[in-house]
């Protein structure tokens, strides 16, 4: 069975959070966004590009846009956690929101450390951000943008901060290097999907071997270069299909595709229906297509 790709609701979303009353396994699935989630009560396992790791309380996770990620609850309980998405843009963005996200983010060392056992003194301080950063969401206040951008950049230099108390100097030094590395090339793609691009082009513009960069993506995001950059393709045609009049030929050039029945091929096999019936389901009130990112129990 192959995982479940969920995509972000609308063109303006930016942030969502909630808690999550998981009593049931969450099959393994990837999203375009970035996920992030902490543990307050209950425990379990979860599974993030096929390395398994313990929930318990303090347990806090970052999973970056496409790694694969499954959840499994013993019968009979529970896990509560605080769920926060993050839209994609929040990391690729030029504008001074994006690069202070960028700076918090792209160090991280994925293929080393995804989960972290919070201490007891910043687990507090998680949850107490968490909790307000809920309470703003759920209300109607003026600002509340902005508000919630300074809480999640505030909760980010908090974990930073945890993240390289850590490590020793030499080591957090590699891991950076390692990470801006990786993420220069992912979010490279992500600016320039709608481009000829090709792992050769990557490889003569970041001077790296083609089986080098294919590595990156496979370990990093758990999928290829060739799925990470049909995928982004296919979810910005499904935005112009439901939200444009563009002609279906015009949308395959305007994703990055230079023949019309390569687009309709590969659209009809992610998709598992043509973009015209696509089109004419959206616009026939069949939301099920456009994959809701919440999974939680009431």
């Amino acid at each position: 069975m192959h995982p479940q790709y969920l995509t972000e609701k609308d063109s303006n979303f930016f942030f969502d959070i909630s808690i999550h009353n998981i009593r049931n396994d969450v099959s393994p699935h990837g999203h375009s966004f970035l996920e992030l989630h902490y543990v307050f009560e209950g425990q379990g396992i979860e599974k993030i590009n096929g390395i398994e790791y313990e929930m318990k309380p303090g347990t806090f996770a970052v999973i970056f846009p496409y790694q694969i990620h499954e959840m499994h609850i013993k019968e009979g309980s529970k896990v509560l956690l605080y769920n926060l998405c993050l839209s994609a843009k929040t990391l690729f963005d030029q504008d001074e929101y994006g690069l202070i996200m960028n700076n918090l983010l792209f160090d991280i060392d994925l293929n080393a450390r995804t989960i972290y056992d919070i201490d007891p003194s910043t687990s507090e301080k998680f949850y107490t951000l968490l909790s307000e950063m809920n309470a703003e969401y759920k209300e109607a206040k003026v600002w509340k943008n902005f508000m919630l951008k300074a809480k999640i950049i505030e909760f980010f230099i908090l974990f930073d901060r945890y993240r390289r108390s850590l490590v020793t100097k030499a080591s957090e030094s590699l891991q950076t290097t390692m990470g801006n590395n990786t993420w220069s090339i992912i979010h490279y793609v992500y600016k320039n999907w709608n481009t000829n691009i090709t792992l050769k082009s990557l490889s003569t513009l970041f001077y790296l071997s083609e089986p080098y960069i294919s590595t990156i993506f496979k370990q990093c995001l758990g999928i290829s270069f060739h799925t990470f950059l049909t995928d982004l393709r296919i979810q910005n045609a499904c935005s112009l299909l439901s939200s444009s009049k563009m002609s279906i030929t015009d949308i395959a050039y305007e994703v990055g595709y230079s023949s019309y029945s390569t687009f309709v091929r590969v659209f009809n096999s992610r998709k598992g229906v043509s973009p015209a019936n696509y089109r004419q389901q959206i616009k026939g009130n069949r939301p099920e297509e456009l994959i809701v990112i919440k999974e939680k129990n009431p």
